[in-house]
């Protein structure tokens, strides 16, 4: 493998062209860059091929508004030869004649820069924080009221419906009335369903907004998210989920002020003015947020990411997530 190299995508407001239903190699619209086409193929095969998410919910809203970095390594993939003019090669040439010939030989390989590895940056607004012990499909919260015990234990596990889910099956009467002549029965937990506001967040979200603060955001600072994080199985243990992270963050130290939104285009009223300080424009103040699969915890963490304790537990996908933090110095 060569060197690898890393080309970045700004956020394309061409991507409405994209087919949510077909593969990256299946795109034919000359509107999508070719870079979003390979950071793509990259997340299918890790998450649709290897942890078995829908191909029509790996792509979402956020890809279209994003910054998109994708990892290229140099690699030799050996070309087909014709017969013809393989049988017809002298196998042997002269290291005297090497100046004179003009006999060409067939190729037998070349190099490729293949996608290897890709993350993204999306801007603020962000929607609701999850809930905990929540279980997304698609972005949707499907498991509202059940309790949240549901996925305590649940581990790369796609529920078909939330009655699917372990621990939400209604509880045996005879263990019921066990408990109840034992002491009285504790309330359980349930997630709680969206509120009025949080709903209407996931219509038309606001760059400054009220969220339920966690352990490491107070609900009202604007943050970043870093996300889709994949890198191919063939190249891991090499470094490059690391490299990506890094060249993301040094992105943002070096362009704090991109995502700032303007009064001017925006206009004060969908700013949200006055949430926490009277005529306060959100601005971009360092912090950036991820949501790890619970494997991933570990390589986000040697990144500078912290788990947000009080974020919780939820499933996106089938699959554990949790909430995590860092400050990149300004």
């Amino acid at each position: 493998m060569g060197t690898p190299f890393i080309a970045l995508l700004e956020p394309a407001t061409l991507l409405s062209h994209w087919d949510r239903k077909l593969p990256s190699s299946g795109q034919k619209h000359p509107s999508i860059p070719r870079t979003f086409i390979d950071a793509m193929s990259v997340r299918e095969q890790v998450y649709v091929v290897e942890q078995g998410v829908p191909q029509e919910n790996e792509f979402d809203d956020d890809d279209g508004r994003s910054c998109h970095w994708v990892i290229y390594a140099s690699v030799n993939i050996k070309a087909p030869v014709d017969p013809a003019i393989a049988a017809n090669e002298d196998p042997i040439t002269p290291l005297d004649d090497l100046a004179t010939t003009t006999k060409r030989r067939p190729r037998r390989s070349e190099t490729r820069s293949l996608p290897i590895g890709t993350i993204r940056l999306v801007p603020f607004p962000h929607p609701p924080h999850p809930r905990n012990g929540g279980v997304y499909v698609d972005g949707q919260l499907i498991n509202a009221g059940e309790p949240v015990s549901a996925v305590a234990n649940a581990a790369h596990r796609r529920p078909a419906s939330p009655s699917s889910i372990p621990g939400t099956e209604p509880p045996d009467n005879n263990d019921a009335d066990e408990e109840n002549d034992e002491n009285e029965m504790k309330e359980e937990e349930v997630v709680l369903p969206l509120t009025k506001a949080e709903r209407a967040r996931l219509i038309r979200t606001l760059p400054f907004c009220l969220d339920r603060a966690t352990s490491l955001h107070d609900g009202t600072e604007p943050y970043i998210k870093l996300g889709r994080l994949a890198v191919l199985k063939e190249f891991r243990g090499r470094g490059i989920a690391g490299q990506l992270v890094r060249t993301a963050v040094e992105w943002m130290r070096q362009h704090q002020t991109a995502f700032n939104p303007s009064v001017t285009v925006i206009g004060f009223k969908n700013l949200g003015l006055g949430v926490t300080q009277p005529g306060e424009v959100p601005r971009w103040r360092g912090l950036v947020c991820c949501h790890a699969q619970e494997d991933a915890v570990k390589l986000w963490e040697k990144c500078g990411f912290e788990v947000d304790k009080g974020m919780g537990r939820w499933l996106e996908e089938g699959i554990p997530h949790v909430g995590m933090f860092m400050r990149v110095k300004l």
